[in-house]
């Protein structure tokens, strides 16, 4: 009671201060009410509660470790799939190689006959009734058994296997049927029972349904339904030596094909492809056959595919595995998020600290047996420590320069409080907290300790690693980058189970005495503000660090700053506060900014392709589509004729006539496509393919842009043969564009009929490249310029080398005359050519034509002998044309034409394009060159700072040198690489940023390396 009394009388005298809040300090008793949770939550904690209860009630400490070597288990099971051996792993090139020896074979299959009878079931499903034939050789002595596996779960759909009959040598034999998941293993057994050996007749019946899917047409891109089937499937571990297939389908069925059924027999990298046609003819049905003669090894493959219009056949329901397959990955995750949600609920609603008196008063003395660092870690402020370890070190009766050293250190402290740079301090101050754990000791927190935590930091670990470790077993089977939702269920199920650790990692919620310590303290704030304690002072008050607690720490710094210089007299009493641990906000920033850099390299470099390397092409060296390496181009016609429209834009139509070569020698349909240029110097050509026509008819395609080039691929759906002419329209609305010449502009017209990469022979025989080859012909190009366009033009000819910049994408940056002599040697020595031929007519149409057929030719004599004699005159010579290829013609870049004309030729070409081209080409190496020397600035800068001074480098250099410095040079070396990697060899540019980079990284380890010394030095100097 006296001490009540001495309370409030204390209270009452605060009462009088000028700047006190009498309000606050009369209002009494202040609410302090538990924080109110979510009816989930609350249920939530309700059931963990009723589990510890009943774990605790029925299990001591066998059950708790039984628990934690449950989850062990299950870790220990993750860890051996995502680092063990691969289950059921796929045999590779090699395991399938040394599997070809005859010696350890069980069998091998002679003669084998496979027969297929397809039919639509009265529900409009698909069946086959099978029935295989083999003579079964025992070359390597007897055997109990003879096994046939089957795939029996395809797409989903159960096959609804069944077998009819199996029989030995005729004779019904012994047959045990195990189903697994996917598979179906068929046991043979002789009749008696005796061991197979010798050769033996095995002929097997069985019925299979639902092989035949609805899919996307890879020729057509159309739905179509499509029966693609590995005979041999899941695996034939024999070999086989003789093998005759038959496939037998109703009339209505093959009336349904799309196209030819097509079939392969391959073994690894080798395989023989064959487009099936009708046989035999009985009853309606119509049955397509192919035999295959030659030895194959065990684990050949023999597929057939039957490609049925879309709607053939009726979709059976989707089995329950399909569906455990394809969601079964969520279980873990949604196990893991069960398992989230109840961690948070135990954190927030069980492990919640305890509750203090429902209320509590403003408190002008400071908690007894409470510090203030024991404070500031019970109330988890490190932000706060180092102010309020300076507060709490006030000299009881120091002198005045003691009392002026400490207001001075305290004013330090008090600036650096709260700010990004005291982030070192701050950490050190979060690591002796939890490794001494005084409020823990003291009794304030106490340390949660029961079953379900066991769980909630077992059971994440577990299943995650788990998850991790299917995934890795997954990679063996399938293409995750195609097959993406594996992993991007791992990946959130690790999001979730960080999650969940990190709600019960450290719980640390408040006791009985912790919670009333907390509300103590909570009174001294209320206290300190409604009597400005911070703005009153004094700077050694007892209450002042308690209070400091209660304000953001930069407000409380800057407060008891204030309060030293008032006390000290002195406004710089805070001079050099930020100290040798303190990180500036230059220091900050810089890295801050390096991080952004290195990140971003990292994404350019990611997503954008290589500026300086070659170009890239959709039909060059390979194309994606399929089917395309089965056409060839043996002869072409293009005519292209430039125009200019009313409104004075310039328009250039083509159309190409070609003789193409269809050999249906693949898996896939015989596609046509090509390659033409989309855009230039940073225009678009505005590229219109109008039609496509094969054999007279046109024909459905498809256009694929690359990054400057537009492909166009047939959608062929009949498999052709032969050769047969082929007719592409197009034209290019905006073919002119701005370039320079000299300090001026002027437009330019580059028409690319044809890539560098064409070819001028072909195969004689396409499905044997070892046949030969032939000159494509006919090899002709024209070049028709309207009358008013012709008057205009200043130059022009047909492309060739130059020495004008290499432009991507474009092969030969000159051109030479419409009409060019050229010197050949052959048998009979030197030949004189005109190669190419330009002709005006009366209305100034320009007409220039590049014909291989029309190049005339006469016999020279070698160089220096009958100089100035009249030779023979030029004549066409049908033998020698046949003969002339790119070389001889001088065709050896782009084929097609350049034309030049003013710079207000065509109203069509977009102005200040080609500098803003200019500029974006040399954006990259520009960034390149800014990195460069800005990374070898900041070594040098760090360097000569640490060498000059004369002290070990604060926290704030070290920071610019192992992070900021360190992350620009490696951001440097991202973008160095993607920059000079792919450039042409006899690049000037590469050796000189390869001895920049060199330089660069030597002031790199140069300033790493002063950085250390100065510290070194320093910490040996002798103590004064």
């Amino acid at each position: 009671m006296k001490r009540k009394r001495e309370q409030s009388s204390a209270v009452a005298e605060l009462l009088d201060l000028a700047g006190s809040d009498p309000d606050l300090l009369r209002s009494g008793r202040i609410p302090d009410p538990q924080p109110a949770h979510t009816p989930l939550f609350r249920w939530l904690a309700r059931v963990l509660g009723t589990l510890e209860a009943f774990l605790r009630a029925r299990g001591g400490t066998v059950l708790r470790n039984a628990i934690r070597v449950f989850w062990a288990v299950l870790a220990a099971v993750g860890i051996v799939l995502l680092v063990g051996p691969v289950i059921n792993k796929p045999m590779d090139f090699d395991e399938v190689i040394a599997s070809a020896k005859v010696a350890d074979v069980k069998w091998v299959a002679r003669d084998a006959a496979i027969d297929y009878e397809v039919a639509r079931e009265p529900d409009g499903t698909f069946s086959a009734v099978v029935t295989e034939r083999f003579t079964a050789s025992f070359v390597n002595g007897p055997e109990r058994s003879v096994l046939r596996t089957l795939v029996t779960e395809v797409d989903g759909k159960d096959t609804e296997f069944a077998l009819r009959e199996a029989t030995v040598d005729g004779e019904p034999a012994l047959t045990a049927v195990t189903r697994h998941a996917t598979t179906t293993d068929i046991t043979l057994r002789t009749p008696k029972g005796e061991a197979f050996e010798g050769e033996r007749e095995i002929e097997l019946s069985y019925e299979l349904h639902h092989l035949a899917r609805q899919q996307t047409d890879v020729a057509t891109g159309d739905a179509v339904d499509a029966w693609q089937w590995p005979l041999f499937a899941p695996s034939w571990p024999q070999a086989t030596k003789g093998l005759a297939v038959s496939v037998t389908l109703p009339g209505e069925l093959d009336r349904a094909l799309v196209r030819q059924p097509h079939a392969s027999v391959g073994w690894l990298l080798v395989s023989g492809n064959v487009w099936l046609t009708p046989g035999e003819t009985a009853r309606g049905a119509v049955t397509y056959s192919f035999e295959n003669d030659d030895s194959l090894p065990p684990h050949s493959d023999v597929w057939v595919e039957f490609t049925f219009a879309e709607g053939t056949f009726a979709e059976p329901p989707t089995t329950g595995l399909f569906w455990v397959q394809t969601w079964g990955p969520v279980l873990p995750l949604a196990v893991l998020v069960g398992l989230m949600l109840f961690a948070l609920a135990a954190r927030w609603v069980v492990w919640a600290d305890s509750a203090g008196d429902p209320w509590f008063v403003a408190r002008d003395s400071a908690p007894h047996g409470i510090s203030p660092l024991l404070a500031a870690d019970l109330l988890g402020k490190p932000r706060h420590a180092e102010l309020v370890s300076a507060l709490a070190a006030a000299p009881v009766r120091g002198t005045a320069d003691a009392t002026d050293r400490w207001l001075r250190f305290v004013a330090r402290a008090g600036r650096r409080a709260g700010r990004v740079g005291n982030l070192p301090a701050v950490v050190g101050w979060r690591s002796r907290w939890a490794r001494a754990g005084a409020p823990v000791a003291e009794k304030l927190r106490w340390v949660p300790d029961s079953y379900v935590r066991d769980t909630f930091l077992l059971a994440p670990l577990a299943v995650t690693l788990v998850q991790w470790g299917i995934l890795r077993q997954l990679s063996h089977q399938v293409i995750l980058s195609v097959v993406w939702w594996p992993a991007a269920f791992v990946l959130g199920s690790t999001v979730i189970a960080g999650v969940t650790l990190w709600a019960v990692w450290r719980p640390r919620p408040l006791t009985r005495a912790g919670a009333l310590a907390k509300q103590q303290l909570s009174g001294i704030a209320v206290f300190a503000r409604g009597t400005r304690l911070s703005e009153r002072g004094p700077v050694d008050d007892p209450l002042l660090p308690y209070a400091a607690l209660f304000e953001p720490p930069r407000r409380a710094g800057n407060a008891v700053a204030s309060l030293a210089a008032r006390e000290t007299g002195d406004r710089s009493v805070s001079a050099g506060w930020r100290g040798e641990h303190f990180l500036s906000v230059p220091a900050i920033l810089a890295t801050v900014a390096a991080g952004a850099l290195a990140a971003g390299a990292v994404v350019l470099v990611s997503t954008q392709p290589a500026p300086y390397g070659e170009a890239e092409y959709l039909t060059w060296p390979s194309s994606e589509a399929s089917g395309v390496i089965w056409t060839q181009i043996e002869g072409f016609e293009i005519e292209a004729e430039l125009s200019r429209g009313a409104d004075g834009s310039a328009r250039l139509d083509v159309t190409e006539r070609l003789t193409v070569g269809f050999e249906p020698g693949g898996a896939s349909v015989p596609q046509f496509e090509r390659e033409w240029p989309r855009e230039r110097l940073g225009q678009d050509l505005g590229l219109v393919v109008e039609d496509v026509r094969v054999d007279g008819a046109v024909v459905p395609f498809y256009e694929t842009r690359g990054s400057q080039t537009t492909k166009v691929t047939t959608k062929l759906g009949e498999v052709l043969t032969g050769d047969l002419p082929v007719e592409v329209r197009y034209s290019l609305t905006s073919p002119a564009v701005e370039v320079r010449d000299g300090g001026d502009t002027a437009q330019q017209v580059r028409w690319t009929a044809m890539h560098w990469f064409w070819d001028d022979t072909f195969y004689s025989n396409q499905a044997n490249p070892y046949d030969g080859s032939e000159p494509v012909r006919p090899l002709r190009v024209q070049l028709t310029i309207d009358p008013e366009v012709a008057g205009e033009l200043r130059s022009g000819g047909w492309i060739s080398h130059g020495d004008a910049d290499r432009v991507p994408g474009e092969s030969g940056q000159g051109f030479e005359p419409w009409v060019a002599e050229r010197d050949i040697y052959n048998d009979s020595g030197r030949v004189e050519l005109v190669v190419g031929s330009q002709a005006t007519s009366a209305d100034g149409e320009l007409v220039v034509t590049l014909d291989a057929a029309a190049v005339e030719s006469r016999p020279a004599p070698l160089p220096g002998d009958g100089d100035g004699e009249p030779g023979e005159p030029f004549a066409i010579d049908a033998a020698l044309n046949a003969t002339l290829g790119q070389y001889e013609l001088g065709l050896t870049g782009d084929l097609g034409a350049t034309l030049n004309f003013t710079a207000d030729t065509f109203s069509n070409v977009v102005d200040g394009a080609a500098e803003r081209y200019r500029v974006s080409y040399g954006a990259p190496l520009a960034l390149l060159v800014g990195l460069t020397v800005a990374a070898l600035a900041a070594a040098v800068g760090v360097f000569v700072a640490a060498v000059r001074r004369g002290r070990a480098a604060g926290s704030s250099i070290a920071l610019v040198s192992f992070a900021a410095v360190s992350l620009l040079a490696v951001a440097q070396s991202i973008v160095f690489w993607w920059v000079t990697g792919p450039m042409p060899g006899d690049s000037a540019v590469v050796p000189a940023m390869v001895a920049c980079s060199l330089l660069m990284w030597g002031a790199v380890v140069a300033q790493w390396v002063a950085v250390v010394r100065a510290g070194s030095a320093v910490g040996k100097a002798p103590a004064k």
